[in-house]
């Protein structure tokens, strides 16, 4: 008979990576590629990207984005360093940015033992501290063995 073990986590992350929203989904992504893994016999669990509703930065000067980007260029008017580009006059290059993701992460794991799957999950947990800043987290691990 099989010992199963499941796995639902819910973490809190802020990235600090400023971007549109497709780009930073893609880029945590790339990052958890080679995350450790929650294992089970048959399958692994699995793990979850999503970006949080709204935006928590914002810029009135998006240079980084704008169309205009590759036009800027450093001058000095009496004595005064600036930066110029070729937008328009009044053209509007603010920014909104959500640097702030949750990862969920869901699993029945077989022929796994809880304590297997929470040291899984603490190494996991400590590859993503790494690089983001992991604001809060639930997790739940129950087995039927």
């Amino acid at each position: 008979m099989s010992c199963w073990t499941h796995i639902t986590a819910c973490l809190s992350v802020d990235t600090s990576i400023i971007d549109k929203k497709p780009a930073l989904k893609r880029k945590v992504k790339e990052y958890l590629k080679n995350a450790p893994v929650i294992t089970g016999s048959e399958a692994d669990a699995d793990v979850f990207v999503n970006i949080q509703t709204g935006h928590n930065f914002s810029t009135n000067r998006d240079c980084d984005h704008c169309k205009w980007k590759d036009t800027l260029r450093d001058v000095t008017i009496d004595g005064e360093e600036y930066t110029e580009c070729d937008a328009p006059n009044r053209y509007n290059c603010w920014g909104e940015y959500q640097t702030c993701i949750v990862i969920s992460i869901q699993g029945d794991l077989r022929d796994r033992m809880k304590e297997q799957t929470q040291k899984e999950f603490d190494a996991f947990l400590k590859y993503i501290e790494k690089e983001y800043w992991v604001r809060d987290y639930s997790i739940n691990i129950e087995g039927d063995c």
